[in-house]
């Protein structure tokens, strides 16, 4: 507010100046710029100089990618600035090496994100961080993966900003945020069926393993097939559940279930099912109604 009445004062003070100027030049008759405008290019580069000082210049911030494994898949380094978190800058490396990423001056929370996790079978949340494990060397003793924070000058150019903690736990929050070009929701779609003339009316439920979180959609009698939509990228057990009848019974996508619900399979587990951002997670039925009390310890039928 100070700097934009300061302004206008100097602003004024020069068309004053300007006048008086223009009424010597008149009198004089000296060629050359006019008051007018060396006045008016006075004004126009204190602006400028203004603007360029609030803008700030830029910097760089490099680093090398890895991997816990033989290979380093392609990655999405992505630096986010602090003050607002969706302001980032991003660059996609195909395979290992080095990074580079030009940045305005500020202070940055720099992580990684694998472009194509599905091939991989890597979990959904699966990302690295600069973190402040990393600065601590990586090692055994690092159980600290808070973001580490860098500050970038005008000109400068930061090294070994790598963003190399691939290990927090799935569901553990550190604060790292979501890779800002991948965040689209998934789906969950399967088969249904009951032991019986009929398939009751179900609702099928992907309940979050890491969270409170759950995903339903509610089918009619005899509707043999499902699909929840919105289902944000993760890790999920489904589990449908007799709508209409008390105890709300339920029937598991399970170990019994890809064994071939034969006699011979006897293990009754939830199978972890990872949806990933944008795509459909398929053939996932929920059709094991013959685990005993003991042995489906499944989540309580939800009643939001």
């Amino acid at each position: 507010m100070h700097k934009k009445r300061y302004l206008l004062s100097l602003v004024g003070l020069m068309a004053l100046m300007v006048l008086a100027l223009s009424a010597c030049s008149q009198s004089s008759g000296d060629e050359g710029p006019s008051a007018e405008e060396s006045a008016a290019a006075t004004v126009t580069a204190m602006a400028a100089e203004k603007d360029q000082t609030e803008e700030g210049g830029t910097g760089t911030i490099t680093g090398t990618l890895s991997y816990p494994s033989e290979f380093v898949p392609a990655q999405r380094v992505v630096a986010f600035d602090v003050t607002d978190i969706t302001r980032y800058y991003s660059v996609e490396l195909s395979e290992g090496g080095t990074y580079s990423i030009e940045v305005p001056t500020g202070t940055y929370v720099v992580l990684s994100y694998l472009i194509d996790p599905v091939s991989l079978g890597a979990d959904p949340s699966l990302s690295a961080a600069y973190s402040k494990a990393v600065a601590c060397g990586l090692t055994v003793d690092c159980t600290d993966h808070g973001l580490a924070p860098v500050s970038v000058e005008t000109g400068e150019v930061l090294t070994d900003i790598n963003p190399a903690d691939w290990y927090l736990l799935p569901g553990e929050n550190a604060g790292w945020p979501v890779d800002p070009l991948n965040s689209d929701a998934g789906s969950i779609s399967g088969t249904l069926g009951y032991p019986s003339e009929y398939i009751p009316a179900m609702r099928i439920v992907a309940f979050d393993i890491y969270n409170d979180a759950y995903y339903f959609v509610d089918t009619a009698v005899n509707q043999s097939e499902f699909q929840i939509e919105d289902v944000p990228a993760g890790t999920y057990n489904v589990v449908a559940y007799l709508r209409e009848q008390e105890p709300h019974s339920g029937g598991g996508y399970t170990e019994f279930v890809t064994c071939g619900l034969s006699a011979e399979c006897t293990d009754h587990s939830l199978i972890d099912v990872h949806v990933y951002p944008g795509m459909e997670t398929y053939n996932i039925n929920p059709l094991d109604f013959y685990a005993l009390p003991s042995e489906a310890r499944w989540p309580a039928y939800p009643n939001p």
